[in-house]
């Protein structure tokens, strides 16, 4: 079994002074059973079936208002045993898989700039059915859990795994991830497992009237009734997003004496499909509300779907995603691999994220392969002769957006080269050279006048408030 860690090359010219590198996406390959081992991975521009517009455009593009309740998205820790778990205990299965070289601009994985998966797993299609996202972080383990997720309730035909694996809680039968997540089993009263077993997502909030208000007159929801498995009496609420009321509810409960809801480190996010330009608006009546838009609205790559990410009154985070670029997430399916893990590649690059001496070079080794030194060396040498002052950035990276900002305000000019964008496996050698020129593999990596000067905070900043910058800056002919 083979598995293409493609890296996909976007049309849009990321604009500074001057980019030296078009913005693509990272690489998206992927999973299936069984796992073996896999051949070296290929590269491509495109993804061919992403891009591929249908004979006929789906009504739910363009129909007003259109909503369809996604997915939930978890954090997981060992992704070959939260698989286990779904497939063997629930009998799901993977409908994608991709890897990321660097962070989510958009915070799908959380806080983390690193390399990081998604694991798309659920019962029938996609892009009919309910979902859940497993997001996992290379070089980490668990993520502290706090007082928001309850659990997410299912038909109790659906599990399939031990019964000693069930477990009574006050008075209903759960069964827990390997991550600590809960699922209610609840009974239906079905004779067979349904064609959509997800029945809702029970969070915590803090005052339930209040978040009833702004997920009715903000977000667009409307109650629900309650239904099997549903809390009863004025502390809780069911509010789902579709039109038709079929859709994955949401249940809202609210914590008992005054408390507030803590979202630690494993908080989830719930997803939701739109027609077009939906996200624009969702953010815009957010805003309007005085409420918080996290990300965008944007573009993510490399399937090019746009999205907002809002905040609810608790934190919680939702994402509404346009279904017309959502498809091209989903058709990462059809890919020749698009379902497929590398699991000895993931043991190289987990093994590379937990270095002691250090994990972002070794992990770079890892992303850049083999590579021909002399051609790569040749490219850095090249941009760092020809230009006064270059910056080897990453798109996602606050600090390299700094160090640009600064250089923009003292009015120099200067060149950025963002490794992250670059074609194929390129970026991640350059960072293996530039490690072996500056000793640092981090970015921002910034040369002025042909030497390395560091970073933003050990660079640009210290250079800035000693006096020292601008005269540098002249030197160099960049001013």
């Amino acid at each position: 079994m083979s598995s293409c860690r493609a890296l996909f090359v976007a049309t849009q010219l990321l604009t500074t002074t001057s980019t030296l590198a078009f913005r693509p996406a990272l690489f998206a390959p992927v999973i299936s059973r069984p796992r073996v081992s896999i051949n070296g991975f290929r590269t491509c521009k495109t993804l061919t079936m992403a891009t591929k517009a249908p004979a006929k455009e789906p009504a739910k593009w363009t129909t007003k208002d259109y909503r369809r309740p996604l997915h939930w998205v978890f954090k997981v820790g060992d992704l070959a045993k939260t698989l286990d778990f779904y497939e063997e205990g629930f009998g799901m299965h993977v409908h994608r898989h991709e890897e990321f070289a660097s962070g989510c601009e958009a915070t799908c994985n959380g806080p983390y700039g690193g390399c990081w998966s998604k694991t798309m797993v659920g019962w029938g299609k996609e892009d009919e059915q309910f979902a859940l996202e497993l997001t996992c972080n290379y070089g980490i383990d668990s993520y502290k859990a706090g007082n928001d997720f309850r659990h997410i309730a299912v038909d109790a035909k659906a599990w399939r795994g031990p019964e000693s694996q069930v477990k009574v809680e006050d008075g209903r039968r759960c069964v827990k991830s390997p991550d600590g997540y809960s699922y209610l089993l609840v009974d239906t009263g079905s004779a067979s497992v349904p064609s959509e077993p997800f029945l809702f997502v029970s969070i915590h909030v803090a005052d339930v009237a209040r978040s009833q208000q702004y997920y009715m007159d903000v977000l667009g929801a409307t109650v629900r009734p309650g239904g099997p498995g549903a809390e009863t009496g004025a502390q809780s609420v069911m509010v789902g997003f579709d039109q038709a009321g079929t859709g994955v509810c949401l249940e809202l409960v609210q914590l008992p004496g005054g408390g507030q809801v803590d979202h630690s480190l494993a908080s989830g996010r719930f997803a939701t499909e739109t027609e077009d330009g939906a996200p624009d608006k969702v953010g815009a009546r957010v805003q309007e509300a005085g409420g918080e838009v996290l990300h965008g609205p944007l573009k993510l790559q490399p399937h090019g779907e746009e999205v907002v990410i809002v905040a609810d009154p608790d934190g919680y985070e939702f994402c509404f995603v346009d279904a017309r670029g959502y498809t091209n997430c989903i058709n990462v399916r059809d890919s020749a691999e698009g379902t497929t893990v590398d699991w000895p590649y993931r043991e190289r690059l987990e093994k590379a994220a937990r270095s002691k001496e250090n994990p972002k070079l070794e992990v770079a080794k890892v992303l850049a392969g083999d590579y021909d030194v002399k051609r790569i060396r040749g490219m850095l040498d090249g941009w760092v002769e020809r230009h006064p002052v270059i910056v080897f950035a990453q798109v996602t990276c606050p600090f390299c957006k700094k160090a640009k900002e600064l250089l923009s305000e003292v009015g120099a000019k200067y060149e950025v080269v963002e490794v992250d964008a670059m074609e194929g496996n390129d970026g991640f050698a350059i960072r293996v050279e530039l490690d072996k020129v500056t000793g640092r593999s981090t970015v921002p990596n910034i040369f002025i006048g042909g030497k390395p000067v560091g970073g933003f905070s050990d660079g640009v900043e210290e250079l800035h408030k000693n006096g020292k910058l601008v005269p540098l800056l002249k030197e160099a002919g960049a001013l």
